[in-house]
């Protein structure tokens, strides 16, 4: 019996059985005479409900929410919590002939819990997440901010949050998008180009259209300055929960004996959870870079307010962020220690006359590209 590691954290016992066959002539064109069985185990994780289990992940929680131990006796673990890890075990399945893009531990078990908190003095809902965070650093928005980094792999100038822009400042990612779109028109156009390929630069030219209407039309979180955090989009598809949280939603991040208010901007992988904007990993941890997260332990605690979105969408007030967040807070129970003040980094459009309706539908939101 042989034992070994994957990359990606999975454990592989493995050992050859063999049997007396036929002649090889015979055996050569015999399907099974050959054969490897993958037979993948996987201890799906039971949801921390009580005190001394989530405080297993962060001591400080219950001192920061006295009123869990009010909410904990009767929350529910919510079903987000089963679907999200349903979703981790159709991953598995889908990629069990690519044992190199099979989900990997770390991702399988981020979540130690989703709870479903309600007071009982309030009636105020909120979801409690314990996860680790990842770092999101994407988004643009030419009305605050001229400059944004967008070399790393993955970036996208999108959140899922957005709002109809202020000014009429063009996106710096305008430019090379454009110029995309010609040389992939000149090859769709050339005669040489075989049906097959067309269809691909129809698809990519398509996707770049509506990459250029969203830049001209909106403006966008900014993961380096708006405290955001991302949550998996299967949340955002479940209508008749009546815990679903929508984009623009207040949460308050825990760590380490601190709190930090935080907005619901962007939308995530359904399999994976645990994600905030590079301003809040910075703060966490100095560190913290697009490619290195604050933190890989489920030491995390999300709390998500669902229906505290205010409407219409625009660019984060956080002054006025931290004493909704503070409120909303009181009405799960109080909270000890401090609420972070965030520091507005970046400049305040001109308000200019917007349109009423909301330019997202949180009904079924595009999931971010940030892997």
């Amino acid at each position: 019996m042989e034992t070994a590691r994957l990359f990606n954290g999975m454990e592989i016992h493995s050992k050859v059985t063999t049997t007396e066959g036929a002649q090889a002539l015979v055996e050569r064109k015999t399907p099974d005479s050959y054969l490897l069985e993958l037979d993948v185990r996987v201890r799906v994780p039971q949801a921390a409900q009580t005190l001394d289990q989530l405080a297993a992940a962060d001591r400080w929680i219950g001192a920061l929410l006295p009123g869990l131990r009010d909410e904990l006796p009767v929350a529910k673990v919510s079903d987000f919590y089963h679907g999200l890890y349903q979703l981790k075990v159709d991953a598995v399945n889908r990629t069990l002939g690519r044992l190199d893009q099979i989900v990997s531990r770390h991702n399988f078990f981020d979540c130690n819990t989703i709870l479903e908190l309600q007071n009982p003095q309030t009636n105020r809902k909120a979801l409690l997440i314990q996860s680790d965070m990842d770092v999101n650093a994407d988004g643009s928005d030419a009305d605050r901010v001229s400059d944004v980094e967008g070399s790393t792999a993955n970036f996208q100038p999108f959140t899922s949050y957005r709002w109809f822009k202020r000014t009429s400042k063009a996106s710096q990612f305008i430019p090379e998008r454009e110029q995309k779109l010609k040389q992939l028109q000149s090859e769709y156009d050339a005669k040489a180009t075989p049906p097959e390929r067309k269809k691909v630069l129809k698809d990519q030219m398509d996707q770049l259209l509506r990459d250029l209407n969203d830049l001209k039309k909106y403006s966008f979180l900014v993961a380096k300055a708006d405290p955001f955090i991302v949550l998996p989009g299967f949340m955002f598809r479940q209508p008749n929960e009546p815990f679903q949280p929508r984009l623009g939603d207040c949460v308050v991040v825990i760590y380490q004996g601190k709190l930090y208010p935080a907005l619901l901007g962007d939308v995530g992988p359904s399999y994976k959870i645990g994600e905030a904007s590079l301003r809040i990993c910075n703060q966490l941890d100095p560190r913290s870079t697009a490619y290195n997260r604050p933190s890989s332990d489920l030491n995390i605690t999300y709390i998500v307010f669902p229906d505290s979105a205010e409407d219409p969408p625009g660019p984060p007030d956080l002054q006025k962020l931290h004493a909704r967040c503070s409120a909303l807070l009181k009405e799960i129970g109080g909270y000890g220690g401090e609420l972070w003040n965030w520091e507005d980094i970046l400049s305040k459009p001109s308000p200019e006359p917007t349109p009423s309706a909301s330019p997202f539908t949180t009904a079924s939101p595009q999931e971010s590209a940030t892997p």
